[in-house]
């Protein structure tokens, strides 16, 4: 599951997370590497632990995530004051199922409306709906 996020207080970490695909587990993605030509970027990842160097390709480096790289992720993630907790959203008797990341239950309400994109008004669209915390 993709998260909409970004680590302000750490941009190396950050580039970690865009890697990975900015998931809510970084232990269950499909994605791991992140490719540059920057000179400055090249060496900044090759002297840091979260990083292994792949190959070279017109003028691109690949640079793949290590489990060490995962594992800081997943530390800095772990603050759910800061990004939230997985929250499942449903509304019975039309579907069920739909995950959000939020810091509470009122602001997944909210994260979900914005993520429906429908018409209705707020309070209307909350009539019936279900929120509780999902199955880590």
């Amino acid at each position: 599951m993709q998260v909409n996020r970004q680590i302000k207080d750490n941009p190396d970490l950050d580039d970690v997370d865009h890697a990975l695909g900015r998931p809510y587990r970084p232990f269950d993605t499909y994605r791991d590497h992140y490719a540059t030509s920057c000179p400055d970027q090249k060496q900044k990842m090759r002297a840091s632990d979260w990083w292994d160097e792949g190959g070279t390709r017109d003028g691109m480096t690949w640079f793949y995530v290590s489990d060490i790289g995962r594992r800081a992720l997943a530390d800095e993630l772990s603050k759910t004051e800061t990004y939230g907790r997985l929250y499942e959203v449903s509304r019975p008797g039309e579907w069920s199922g739909g995950f959000v990341v939020a810091k509470s239950r009122s602001a997944a309400r909210y994260v979900a409306y914005i993520e429906a994109d429908v018409d209705w008004p707020f309070m209307e669209y909350c009539k019936g709906l279900s929120v509780r915390l999902a199955a880590s």
